[in-house]
């Protein structure tokens, strides 16, 4: 609702809109007259809202409200004339411009998103960007959610919250993203839990996943100390780059993130004490820089010892080779994926879709830890943020320790009673 204050010699009027707070003077000092413009705002911001009327891009959006919306730019030259991108124009410039920086699998994810939501908008796709209004946006969403898992279209709503970021801030072709105004998700149920490799091949087997199903499918994967020896083994042997190993030796025995790998230091390594010292943003609602520390096992000790001998330059633990600069993000996504090229971990050569990622390493970390019985702080204090929606994804995967935890009681009577 919006609100009425007098200030100096004019009536003020204050309203939000899009989670932003606007104050304009109505240059009026007549109360009928206030309460009218106080009425015409409250009906153009519900008109927005409802589609009836799209936000110019090339006004201010506080004068655009108050105007009613009715509020026009200065007529440009006519070189200056450029006409709006559509969302499809908008969509290849995206996926372009994430195609350096997203690792593959996730541009890919975001690819078919995008293409479900082009899909949805019909021949409307074709039209300037400012034609498509929140209420499009929500009734897409909704649509998704009547017909597929709600983890599914949770992402699909992550992409276009990133492609809007990417339009209002890069493009600047809007002033505010209209998925400010798109309701979240409400799971209301567990996420999909971690699974074998076998299981999610069993699973593949019997058809009927499109490919944004079979990514989000291998992105529970989970794998046995097994297997991660067995892929590690894979990337010694076939690494064109030396950093490819430690890119997964290091998440393999520590569970940590790939923006902690590329952020750890030689100072955050103590291999004498044994302890790594990992700093994330993830879990700090503040954007602050939060630290743990892990142990660091002695296979990955040597590793390390080896690393450092033969790498004494630099602050980084990994760097870019020839150079004391920390290893970027498309540096280390190339160097993690080229071992698997080609073998039975690549899923498709030419998308650069892949069974496993970073966070692969990180799921089976806690895993493996907590299939050995380990107590379930020290995971958590090993892994930072972990949430018991997060424990139920692995537990279920050792029945037998539910099992044995069972049969640790008995009520019988012995027969010497």
């Amino acid at each position: 609702m919006a609100s009425l204050f007098r200030r100096a010699d004019s009536i003020h009027i204050r309203f939000r809109f899009q989670g932003f707070e606007f104050k304009r003077t109505l240059k009026t000092q007549n109360q009928s007259d206030a309460d009218c413009a106080r009425a015409i705002v409250e009906q153009t911001i519900y008109r927005i809202r409802t589609g009836q009327l799209p936000i110019r891009p090339d006004v201010d959006l506080g004068d655009f409200i108050v105007s009613g919306g009715t509020l026009l730019p200065r007529a440009p030259a006519a070189a200056e004339q450029l006409a709006v991108p559509s969302f499809t124009e908008l969509k290849d410039d995206y996926l372009a411009h994430i195609e350096h920086v997203a690792a593959p699998s996730y541009s890919g994810s975001q690819r078919t998103h995008l293409k479900h939501f082009s899909e949805f908008l019909k021949s409307r796709a074709k039209e300037p960007i400012t034609s498509i209004a929140d209420q499009d946006i929500q009734r897409f969403i909704n649509r998704q959610l009547a017909n597929l898992d709600p983890n599914t279209v949770n992402k699909q709503r992550i992409t276009l919250v990133q492609f809007y970021k990417y339009v209002v801030k890069k493009r600047k072709l809007l002033l505010l993203s209209p998925m400010l105004n798109i309701d979240k998700i409400s799971f209301g149920y567990d996420r999909f839990p971690f699974r074998t490799k076998a299981e999610i091949e069993g699973i593949l087997t019997r058809g009927g996943l499109d490919e944004a199903g079979k990514l989000d499918l291998w992105e529970c994967l989970y794998l046995n100390p097994t297997e991660i020896a067995g892929l590690l083994d894979l990337v010694r042997r076939r690494a064109e780059f030396e950093t490819s190993l430690m890119l997964h030796a290091i998440p393999a025995y520590t569970g940590i993130r790939r923006g902690e790998i590329l952020r750890l230091k030689w100072v955050d390594v103590d291999l004498e004490a044994g302890v790594l010292t990992a700093h994330s943003r993830k879990q700090s609602r503040s954007r602050r820089e939060v630290t743990r520390r892990i142990d660091i096992h002695p296979e990955l000790k040597e590793l390390l010892e080896n690393w450092r001998a033969a790498h004494p330059l630099g602050q980084y633990v990994l760097c870019t080779e020839g150079t004391t600069e920390p290893l970027s993000s498309d540096k280390a996504n190339n160097r993690f994926w080229q071992p698997m090229r080609r073998t039975e971990w690549c899923l498709d050569v030419k998308k650069s879709w892949f069974k496993i990622g970073f966070h692969s390493y990180r799921h089976s970390f806690a895993s493996n830890l907590a299939s050995l019985g380990v107590d379930q702080r020290i995971i958590d204090e090993f892994m930072g943020h972990t949430t018991e929606e997060m424990r139920k994804r692995y537990r279920h995967l050792f029945p037998s320790r539910k099992a044995e935890a069972i049969r640790a009681i008995s009520y019988a009577i012995s027969p010497e009673s």
